[in-house]
């Protein structure tokens, strides 16, 4: 997820040295082309997820991963090499398609070897450290050659391969597929577990108690006429699984999460923070101040990861989606007393502040908890068919929103983008508020029932009494 980072974060301080046409840059280009190359990330982000999800499904979680870490291997090669802006293009969908596996496949994996006490808070890193990777990128961009910038962006991916290429694949995956004495050994593996049988145990608790039911479902069990080989459902089957009530409620509220994501502005705002900045006139370095948020955006993403598992995710979403809604209003008004000629030299440094209460608001909440939830509301054999789903429908809404705010920004005015954006999370609130249910502590099969409701719940209890000597 540095990795991922590393794709937002090259954008953010690379565009403007691009079209000013600085000396290290290899050409330059228009604000249109420039436009471009921000939203064809979005659309390889769209073509990801599908790959993804089926690789993630029938390699492993494991593989899909270092596959992601080929593409961006692969993508920044290009960039260094890029002398054309068709190059540049073709560069930024390959760092795209890796962008869309990696969010794909990096929830799945966290949330199946997570204990359920920090689940949530391992999942709020997947944000952290997509913040580490655009802070790492904006921190030594403006002021390296820009081949060198290239180069240590190339060995972020490549040093994951060296470390990840060790671990092993998730428990949960290896024992849906029959492969239980894998499974134990990589339980053992994350719990720190040495004696064979203990992991055995562990193995058995956990399957019964932790993942979801369809995990056990497909575990080959022994006596007369019983199923030596794992179910294997087709695209088809885990449609249908989808549509269940519980999954459909939670693609629902992963989707009106995501929308909010994009509709609050914040992707747009960090892409073109610093000639959001220039503009403003803000009365200090533009590169500086575009770390300064980034910095602030960190820490608020770090403080998601402290405290989500003590409030719990409802709460924090509650409060970010409200607050992200008062303060880009502030920042709409602003920008439109600005446009209008009202003298506001005496404020100027509103922006800048503004937009750093915003990161630290919209991190602790809807910039973090989505992408733990995706892990958490969904059972594993549908995991990868909504992560994709979703990623897609972010690409979607991103490619829009990238593209169009600079059109209807330089059409109708940045400020009526911001009003739009305000207006967004202030209905984001109201969904999160009557929607949105409390996973904190909670085992997979208690989330299930909290999504189904109480007809689910007899269904659960009914199917966990039947199947009690699966393991």
């Amino acid at each position: 997820m540095v990795a991922v980072g590393t794709v937002y974060g090259w954008t953010t301080t690379s565009l403007s040295r691009l079209t000013s046409g600085a000396s290290d840059v290899p050409v330059k280009i228009t604000d249109d082309e420039g436009s471009w190359i921000v939203s064809l990330t979005v659309i390889g982000s769209m073509i990801g997820p599908f790959l993804g999800a089926s690789l993630a499904d029938r390699y492993g979680r494991k593989r899909c991963l270092l596959l992601a870490s080929g593409f961006f291997i692969v993508g920044w090669i290009i960039v260094f090499f890029a002398e054309t802006v068709v190059a540049l293009y073709i560069s930024r969908v390959i760092l795209g398609v890796g962008v869309g596996i990696s969010y794909t496949t990096n929830p799945m994996y966290v949330s199946e070897v997570a204990d359920v006490e920090i689940r949530g808070a391992l999942g709020t890193l997947i944000a952290v450290n997509v913040f580490t990777g655009s802070l790492l990128t904006c921190s030594i961009g403006p002021w390296v050659p820009y081949h060198f910038l290239t180069g240590v962006l190339i060995a972020i991916p490549i040093l994951f391969v060296a470390c990840f290429f060790w671990f092993p694949e998730t428990p949960a995956f290896l024992a849906a597929r029959g492969r239980n004495a894998e499974a134990t050994r990589s339980l053992a593996f994350f719990k720190g577990i040495r004696d064979r049988d203990e992991a055995r145990r562990e193995l058995e608790y956990t399957l019964r108690n932790v993942f979801i039911e369809d995990v056990r479902d497909n575990i080959p069990v022994t006596g007369p006429g019983a199923r030596t080989e794992p179910v294997k459902r087709s695209w088809m089957a885990k449609l249908k699984l989808m549509l269940l009530p519980s999954n459909t409620r939670a693609l629902g509220i992963i989707l009106g999460l995501i929308a909010t994501q994009q509709l609050s502005g914040n992707f747009s705002t960090i892409q073109y923070l610093e000639v959001l900045f220039k503009k403003a006139a803000i009365g200090i370095d533009s590169n500086v101040a575009t770390i300064l948020v980034l910095t602030v955006g960190l820490i608020s993403c770090g403080l998601s990861t402290a405290t989500v598992e003590g409030a719990g995710r409802r709460p924090l979403l509650i409060a970010s989606t409200l607050g992200s809604s008062v303060t880009l209003a502030v920042l709409a008004i602003y920008l439109t007393l600005d446009e209008r000629g009202v003298d506001v030299s005496a404020a100027n440094l509103l922006p800048v502040i503004d937009v750093i209460v915003f990161q630290v608001i919209f991190q602790i909440g809807i910039g973090t908890l989505p992408n733990a939830l995706i892990g958490e509301l969904f059972p594993t054999e549908v995991k990868a068919f909504a992560g994709a789903v979703s990623t897609v429908f972010d690409g979607i809404l991103g490619f829009a929103v990238s593209k169009l705010y600079q059109v209807i920004g330089d059409s109708l005015g940045t400020d009526t983008v911001y009003y739009f954006f305000a207006a967004s999370c202030l209905l984001s609130f109201v969904m999160v508020t009557f929607t949105v249910p409390e996973t904190k502590g909670r085992t997979f099969r208690e989330i299930q029932e909290l999504l189904g409701g109480s007809d689910k719940k007899t269904e659960t209890a009914e199917r966990s009494q039947d199947q009690s000597g699966t393991v």
